[in-house]
């Protein structure tokens, strides 16, 4: 991938750009779990050199997409389902702290930000064929973009870090079952129920509520023939 010749204020980075590169890869797949991530490698594929590499790679270790052993460089983690357990049960304490945080301070704003998340994402969820992949892709992005609206509004900056690397650990196993799987109809439901919930300013119900629909993510998983290969135990 050629990389910009000039840059400006607002251009990102070798090393940000490598990040982005890397990042999205491994989130969709494109770069196996369990694969060896080496540098001549990465320098062919994205066109970029072996310092912001490694920046970067160092960077997604700490955030734990990569792995780094002395000596042996950098690797992909493997998928388990003892990891997207604890996945799981840490990402729905940090977004139902966050949301229950975000309805206490609810303001006219923070509504109009939930519900036009809501809308965008509604648009695709009834219809989503997962055979497409353009449209999985916007899909994707816009379940993102709904489930950190409602807790931007806690107002806690870490709280939305935890959150979005939770999120992104949480997509990798998503993204593998979505391949051979419709979307779940309940899930859109869940999204309605979530919103509704959230606007009637019901916190202990909207939590029930998305500590159910994150729930889903590890009950699909286990029971998806996909992870037959993919997971190591």
């Amino acid at each position: 991938m050629a990389r910009p010749e000039t840059s400006s204020p607002d251009t990102p980075t070798l090393s940000q750009q490598a990040y982005s590169l890397l990042h999205h890869d491994i989130l969709v797949g494109t770069l196996a779990a369990g694969s060896k991530l080496r540098i001549d490698a990465l320098k062919s594929r994205y066109g970029i050199g072996p310092t912001p590499l490694r920046e970067a790679l160092s960077r997604l270790a700490a955030d734990g997409f990569v792995e780094s052993e002395e000596n042996k460089g950098f690797s992909i983690p493997r998928l388990s389902l003892s990891e997207l357990r604890d996945v799981t049960d840490q990402r729905k304490l940090v977004e139902c702290t966050a949301l229950r945080r975000a309805i206490e301070r609810m303001d006219d704003d923070y509504e109009a930000r939930v519900v036009g998340a809501y809308h965008k994402l509604k648009r695709l969820d009834e219809t989503l064929a997962t055979s497409d992949d353009e449209a999985l892709a916007r899909w994707e992005e816009r379940h993102r973009a709904f489930h950190r609206a409602l807790i931007e509004g806690a107002g806690s900056r870490w709280l939305s870090k935890f959150q979005s690397v939770l999120y992104d650990q949480a997509d990798r196993y998503r993204r593998l079952y979505f391949r051979s799987a419709r979307l779940p109809p309940q899930v859109a439901t869940d999204h309605q129920e979530i919103l509704d919930a959230t606007l009637d300013r019901d916190a202990e119900r909207a939590c029930a509520l998305l500590d159910r629909h994150i729930e889903r993510v590890f009950e699909i998983a286990s029971k998806s023939p996909v992870f037959t290969e993919a997971l190591c135990d």
